[in-house]
């Protein structure tokens, strides 16, 4: 709907994604007026999912964490309404399938542990070593909850214990910090065929995390619905405060007088004053096109344009004539991959050589696919540049050319899918959706389309690339550059911090409440 010419807020928030919405509903809840401004014509960003003949799709392959009654996401989401999307436990986590061995990680992790014990005897004492050291971080993970909140808003004696609760639960992370999985495994295993199996992984924490959150119980499928129902439920919150939500309404600039943000125009012609700014959106886009430039250091852009980003990717959608479980698919995820290709060749995006992430939603919830019909998605990291910036024209201008080396590429994971998993694949596919990484930058602005903004690398961590605060008074990130990493539970905390940090400025009471929340002291 068309808005005034101009009108006035006390936030103005860019970006209706996860982080977006969680910091409006805050700010709304503290009696705040907010205007959440989302170019796109639906909320969710990364996770809005989409529908197609009946299949209600993912647009995130995933499990969730933090989402269980202990962790982090349901402290807030609870906080502003008992009756958000809940989710459950997961039981059946991960399926690690190459052309020799299948395993299946559980929400009773030593089930595993004793599998490959039995298969690989001689490597019994490194496989106990390995899952003993997974339990010491899932052990340590579960204070993660209470270690939220951003150092901006902490006193010099908050800091210090922040500092020393951080380095106890980072103290059995610290060797694998950064460590190849080569190299990380030598140190449980010097000759065993058991180290194949964990070679889909490219550090050493990617496969000690997953352990330590299988055994602190921390794996949660989407609530019923999908990870969509979260943004739609947080709309709905935010518009019941008497904030508002305005889709399809991008923004040209944030307006900035004398140093200080104070709102954005849009490239509509309408404006939008406000107390503050809200940035949920990609960061470079903002201090590119959104700001004068003068107003940005040349050293931060450089550095955000050398930043070490996380990869795209490519996704199939299927929606089947029938129910996934008829062709052996259960809730778990699955990783397959190939034993006779380097790590390095299954990195350079070659269909036939990259890792594959397998999921079928409607296995965890029968309600997104039709009755009697299921859905499977099929997910590889990928990057912008391959086969020519995946055959786009002058301008990433898709046409033929495009379309076709996409289902072509497609075709060949779906072929890899079917040998290894589910020969009759194929004569089932009734509805079939193919995004690429040009997909992932068109939808999500962020730079070669990546996935979840910065790597938490030395170069990064050394440059600040994560940051809140930005040269522009008033004018706050949010979202996955606001903190390393991503997911759910990354952008539900950069969401509150953001709001906090408002708080703290214009509603004193409504910060102290928020940060003892975080804290875990309410």
């Amino acid at each position: 709907m068309p808005l005034e010419t101009e009108k006035q807020c006390d936030v103005a928030v860019i970006g209706a994604g996860i982080s977006g919405l969680t910091a409006a509903a805050l700010l709304s809840k503290a009696g705040l007026n907010v205007v959440v401004v989302e170019a796109e014509s639906s909320v969710g960003g990364c996770i809005a999912g989409f529908e197609r003949k009946g299949f209600m799709f993912d647009s995130a392959i995933h499990w969730l964490n933090q989402c269980g009654d202990d962790g982090f996401v349901y402290r807030i989401f609870n906080y502003l309404d008992t009756g958000f999307p809940k989710c459950r436990a997961l039981t059946r986590i991960r399926r690690i399938k190459g052309d020799s061995f299948d395993y299946l990680l559980t929400s009773n992790p030593d089930n595993l542990r004793d599998q490959l014990i039995k298969d690989f005897p001689g490597a019994a004492k490194g496989i106990c070593k390995l899952f003993a050291r997974g339990k010491i971080l899932g052990d340590r993970l579960r204070r993660y909850p209470d270690l939220m909140r951003t150092r901006e808003t902490m006193s010099l004696p908050e800091l210090g214990l922040y500092g020393l609760n951080m380095g106890y639960l980072a103290i059995p992370m610290f060797r694998h910090i950064g460590v190849p999985v080569e190299k990380g495994l030598y140190r449980f295993f010097k000759n065993s065929d058991i180290k194949k199996i964990f070679f889909s992984e490219e550090e050493m924490l990617g496969i000690l995390i997953p352990i330590g959150w299988a055994y602190s119980g921390d794996y949660q499928t989407p609530p019923v619905g999908g990870s969509r129902a979260f943004p739609i439920w947080l709309t709905k919150l935010v518009e019941s405060s008497g904030s508002e939500v305005l889709l399809k309404h991008p923004v040209k600039e944030v307006l900035v007088d004398a140093g200080r943000a104070v709102g954005v125009s849009l490239k509509s012609g309408e404006t939008i004053r406000s107390r503050f700014v809200l940035a949920a959106c990609d960061v470079e886009t903002l201090y590119e096109k959104m700001l004068p430039r003068e107003l940005i250091p040349l050293n931060l852009r450089k550095s955000l344009h050398d930043a070490d980003l996380y990869d795209s990717g490519f996704m199939i959608n299927i929606g089947l004539d029938c129910e996934a479980e008829t062709m052996g698919f259960s809730e778990e995820m699955i990783s397959l991959s190939r034993e006779d290709v380097s790590k390095l060749e299954r990195s350079l995006g070659d269909p036939h050589k990259v890792n594959l992430c397998i999921l079928s939603s409607s296995t965890r919830d029968p309600t997104l696919a039709p009755k009697g019909k299921g859905i499977l998605t099929i997910f590889c990291l990928a990057r912008f540049n391959y086969g020519n910036n995946w055959k786009t024209g002058e301008g990433l201008e898709r046409g033929p050319e495009y379309n076709a080396f996409k289902r072509e590429y497609a075709h060949i994971l779906i072929d890899r899918v079917s040998k290894a998993l589910a020969p009759e694949l194929r004569n089932h596919i009734e509805v079939m959706d193919i995004a690429t990484p040009i997909t992932y930058w068109r939808y999500t602005g962020n730079r070669y389309g990546s996935i979840m903004g910065a790597r938490p690398t030395r170069k990064n961590i050394k440059n600040k690339i994560a940051h809140y605060s930005t040269p522009v008074k008033n004018l706050l990130l949010g979202g996955h550059w606001s903190e390393y990493g991503g997911g759910v539970p990354i952008a539900v905390k950069a969401g509150t911090n953001t709001s906090l940090l408002i708080l703290r400025e214009i509603a004193e009471n409504a910060y102290r409440e928020l940060r003892d929340l975080m804290d875990g002291k309410l």
